[in-house]
């Protein structure tokens, strides 16, 4: 998750910067989008931890991580994640979702 985190906070302070945002602005909303972040993840890896998956609630965390990295400026990452949503109904994706996001 750190990369993760730094790659889409890095992006993010680059956007706000171009944008006109002063220094106070941008580190209000970095450190905003950190925590929405941080919390979603954490709220994923305790599904991913239970026995048995229950994948609407996945869908739903994946989307909502998905929706703060297109926040941040990090597409890529949000795009992953949209195909993670999209095709997680195997314990292989269930894997590939906890190795991208390093859970």
């Amino acid at each position: 998750m750190g990369t993760l985190m730094k790659e889409s906070l890095d992006i993010a302070a680059e956007k706000f910067k171009s944008f006109g945002f002063n220094e106070e602005q941008i580190n209000q909303l970095l450190a905003t989008g950190k925590r929405d972040l941080e919390q979603e993840i954490e709220k994923l890896k305790t599904l991913l931890a239970e026995d048995s998956f229950n994948h609407e609630k996945i869908n739903q965390s994946l989307h909502a991580i998905k929706g703060l990295l297109y926040n941040l400026g990090n597409n890529e990452a949000g795009d992953i994640m949209a195909e993670l949503k999209n095709n997680q109904d195997s314990s292989e994706q269930i894997n590939k979702i906890k190795k991208t996001l390093n859970l």
